[in-house]
């Protein structure tokens, strides 16, 4: 039996929505499947209250009843759906982005940072040599 799927908008700060495409809702029915699992864990939690129905066509081209299209929205890595009933948009959990992020940059201590690489200064030499060329020095 296949499984129950949602459309999903998920927008960032600057309000655009990048990503639409359908998500499969999880098996205990309240959460949108975005990435099970691991750093990026995403499952947003929605109600009823957290979609929009959109219109898409008419069942046929000039007459019959007008389809609509339910659309959930969610802020990117948000915990919970946008609730449309309140108007209230859920933000990531700061301690679970903490989490993540500390997971993250936990592989980068004690590596070595390469500050400049070679071909900037041998840029920035042939920048020097043409500027004294110009300005008349050789």
């Amino acid at each position: 039996m296949p499984k129950e799927k949602v459309i999903l908008a998920i927008y960032d700060n600057d309000l655009k929505c990048r990503t639409v495409k359908k998500y499969e809702v999880s098996e205990n029915g309240t959460q949108i499947k975005v990435q099970s699992g691991g750093d990026g864990h995403f499952m947003p939690k929605f109600d009823n209250d957290s979609f929009l129905e959109l219109p898409t066509r008419k069942r046929f081209i000039l007459f019959g009843a007008q389809l609509w299209r339910r659309i959930y929205f969610v802020k990117k890595r948000g915990d919970k759906c946008v609730n449309f009933n309140t108007g209230k948009a859920f933000g990531p959990d700061p301690e679970e982005a903490k989490k993540a992020i500390g997971s993250t940059l936990l592989g980068e201590i004690g590596k070595t940072k390469v500050d400049t690489p070679f071909i900037s200064y041998i840029t920035l030499g042939a920048v020097i040599l043409i500027l004294l060329q110009m300005s008349g020095v050789f």
